[in-house]
């Protein structure tokens, strides 16, 4: 919704100048009357000028925004005073300036939602769709608090993921170092010392010189067809059908799809729950579970869910009929559906998933390690060789042609 900067006068004709969110001037000068104020003179603010501070804020920071704020509504301090004094507290500079220009929107009639949204680089989508929901039911810190909660567990696994990645990314890096040395620098060399040999070349030595000659003459179509591969993928990405077709593969990758797909019921339970904790309907929920999720194969099943739901069918039993959802889950709906306490079991399953996930990704990492170190060294066997052989074959035709 677009903001305007305002002038009114009260009815004793005192100037009041604020912020105000409003489709239209005119839809601004009806919520000014409302509070008893009349419009003077309204100029649009320009969206573009509000996103530019809401850069370099780390996952941390909005643990401790979330906490704060979910601490201060739970007193009952006005959310602009707890804004303000958050503000001082704030170091990141950045979003020191994201937090006043909130607060001005909120002294100018924005809900919280609203001004949460005008930084989507502060507050992701997920933030600020659970955010308005909590604001449906009035229970907006059970909603900070859990999504606190969410929020740790995320950066507990970026913290593992990074550990867990250090080496191989290590050796990635060497391969691709020596590759690119071997092939514009190495190579280029020798060939014409193994041309000169006057020996017939083995395979293996034929193929290394075919792709240092590649390197050398397409070094820069190589890297445009990289980059342009990349470009398509992530234009592709962008449209309905892209999406869906990527995240469906994302799935059935073989080892990383198993990842992919309980990081996303993680997601699912960890979301439905904190939703129906904070009394949002059944129908709301998975209306925006479906769009936080995180995966467009799963998402498109959270819609399928909720139509048989409204349709009269059981959620279990409805989950269970999309065919996607591992058992776990679908157990878990069935036990809290019949017993009344689905918020309870939707969080015994984020807990199993909370400890699953890190799991898996030190499991894979520690698979990968031994098979990456084994391509490395397969690798430079292989350049052994194809540097070996030719010299032994020329060696040999010397000696035998010296006796």
């Amino acid at each position: 919704m677009p903001l305007f900067a305002y002038q009114a006068r009260d009815d004793s004709g005192a100037a009041i100048n604020g912020v105000m969110a409003a489709e239209t001037e005119e839809d601004l000068a009806d919520s000014l009357r409302e509070r008893d104020l009349y419009l003077v003179r309204a100029t649009p603010r320009r969206e573009d000028q509000r996103n530019f501070s809401a850069r370099s804020i780390e996952r941390r920071d909005l643990i401790v925004f979330s906490l704060h704020l979910a601490t201060v509504l739970a007193a009952g301090v006005p959310i602009a005073e707890g804004l303000e004094d958050l503000g001082r507290q704030t170091a990141n500079t950045n979003f020191k300036e994201v937090i006043r220009r909130m607060r001005e929107d909120l002294l100018g009639g924005s809900s919280l939602s609203q001004a949460l949204s005008k930084y989507p680089r502060a507050f992701p989508d997920i933030y600020v769709n659970l955010v308005r929901a909590g604001e449906s039911t009035g229970r907006v810190d059970v909603i900070l608090r859990e999504l606190v909660a969410f929020l740790e567990w995320q950066e507990e696994i970026a913290s593992t993921t990074k550990r867990a990645t250090t080496y191989p990314a290590f050796l990635l890096g060497s391969i691709a170092v020596l590759t690119g040395i071997l092939f514009t620098v190495v190579f280029p060399r020798v060939m014409p010392i193994f041309e000169g040999l006057g020996v017939p070349l083995p395979l293996i030595t034929r193929v290394m010189i075919w792709l240092s000659r590649l390197f050398q003459s397409y070094w820069l179509y190589l890297l445009l067809a990289a980059g342009g591969s990349v470009v398509a993928v992530r234009l592709f990405r962008r449209t309905p059908r892209g999406q869906l077709l990527l995240d469906w593969l994302k799935l059935r990758i073989p080892i990383f799809g198993d990842l992919v797909g309980k990081i996303a019921f993680s997601r699912l339970s960890h979301y439905l729950g904190v939703l129906l904790r904070s009394g949002v309907n059944i129908i709301e929920s998975l209306t925006t579970v479906e769009r936080v999720v995180g995966n467009a194969v799963i998402a498109r099943a959270i819609g399928q869910v909720r139509e048989r739901v409204i349709a009269g069918g059981g959620l279990w039993q409805s989950f269970q009929a999309t065919g996607l959802f591992p058992p776990l889950v679908i157990r878990m709906i069935a036990i809290g559906e019949a017993s009344g306490s689905l918020e309870e079991t939707l969080g015994k399953v984020s807990e199993y998933y909370d400890r699953e996930v890190p799991d898996t990704i030190k499991r894979i990492f520690a698979v990968l390690e031994p098979f990456l170190i084994l391509f490395l060294a397969l690798f430079v066997v292989c350049i052994a060789i194809s540097f070996y052989l030719p010299l032994y074959s020329s060696l040999s035709r010397i000696t035998a042609g010296g006796r």
